[in-house]
C-alpha cells in the first residue's frame, strides 16, 4: 500500500498549490490492484479506517515537508461515507496533524456522500465537527448522485469538485459548457472554491480559465505521482507554460 499524489493547478497563478492523496496497492504477485476493487472490500469488512489513517498520515507528512520548503501547499484526502458515521474519523483528524504540526487549514477532506442530506444525521454532525477543528471540506463528484445543489447550499464545505463527466464535453457540447459555467458561478456566489476534474487537454483548460474556475486536476497537468516527483513538479519553471 502506498500513496500517490495528483497535483491541483491554480489557474490564476499557473502553479501547483495542492494535491489529492490517492491510495494505491501494488500486489507482489498480481501487480497493481485497482482502488475500485479493494476500497469496496475494505468498507464491507469495516477496515476502511485503517486505510484512511495510513493515507491521512502519509498525506499530512508530505504536506508538512512541502510547506517546509517554502510553498503554500494543501493536501486533500478522500473520506468514506461509512467513516463519516463514526467517531474514529474525528480522532484521526485531531491526532495526525498535531503530530506533524501541519495547520488544520492545509488539510482538505473530500466527501462523497451516497445518502440524501439530513441535517439531523450523524454524518452532518460529523462534518460540522470537522470544520470546527479547522480543516476544510470538499464536495467531491459534484453534480452526480446526491452531491447536488442541496449539498452545496447546506454543507459547511469550502470547495466544490466538478465531476469529470461534466468537464469532458465542454469543448464540443454547448449544453455541457453552459451547465459547468452555471455550476462555477453558483459555487462562487456561495463563497466556494471550484476545482474541475479530468482535464486532459489545453483547450479544456483554457475554457475553464475563461470561466474563472479556480483549480484543475487531470492528466494534462499530471498523472498521480509519487511524492518525490510531486516535489520536482513544484520547482520554479516546471509548469511555466501554464501561466
Amino acid at each position: 500500500i502506498w500513496v500517490a499524489y495528483q497535483p491541483k493547478l491554480d489557474l490564476a497563478s499557473g502553479t501547483i498549490t495542492g494535491a489529492e492523496a490517492l491510495v494505491r496497492w501494488t500486489h507482489p504477485e498480481r501487480g497493481p490492484i485497482s482502488p475500485e476493487e479493494f476500497i469496496g472490500i475494505a468498507e464491507q469488512y469495516h477496515r476502511i479506517d485503517r486505510i484512511t489513517r495510513f493515507v491521512l498520515t502519509e498525506a499530512v507528512q508530505s504536506a508538512t515537508r512541502i510547506n517546509a520548503l517554502g510553498y503554500d501547499f494543501s493536501v486533500s484526502v478522500n473520506v468514506s461515507a461509512q467513516l463519516l458515521r463514526t467517531p474514529i474519523l474525528k480522532e484521526m483528524i485531531v491526532e495526525v496533524p498535531e503530530a506533524t504540526g501541519l495547520p488544520p487549514g492545509k488539510l482538505i477532506l473530500e466527501v462523497t456522500e451516497t445518502d440524501k442530506l439530513d441535517r439531523t444525521s450523524a454524518t452532518f454532525a460529523m462534518m460540522q465537527k470537522l470544520v470546527d477543528l479547522g480543516v476544510r471540506l470538499s464536495i467531491d463528484d459534484f453534480g452526480t448522485g446526491n452531491a447536488t445543489i442541496d449539498y452545496l447550499r447546506c454543507l459547511p464545505a469550502n470547495e466544490v469538485k466538478i465531476d469529470k463527466g461534466f468537464i469532458s464535453g465542454i469543448a464540443i457540447n454547448r449544453d455541457d459548457l453552459l451547465l459547468v459555467q452555471s455550476m462555477i458561478e453558483m459555487a462562487h456566489s456561495l463563497g466556494r472554491t471550484v476545482v474541475a476534474e479530468g482535464i486532459e487537454d489545453a483547450g479544456t483548460m483554457a475554457i475553464l480559465r475563461a470561466m474563472h474556475c479556480d483549480q484543475i486536476q487531470g492528466y494534462h497537468v499530471s498523472r498521480p505521482v509519487r511524492f518525490d516527483f510531486l516535489v520536482d513538479l513544484m520547482e520554479p519553471g516546471r509548469l511555466r507554460h501554464y501561466g
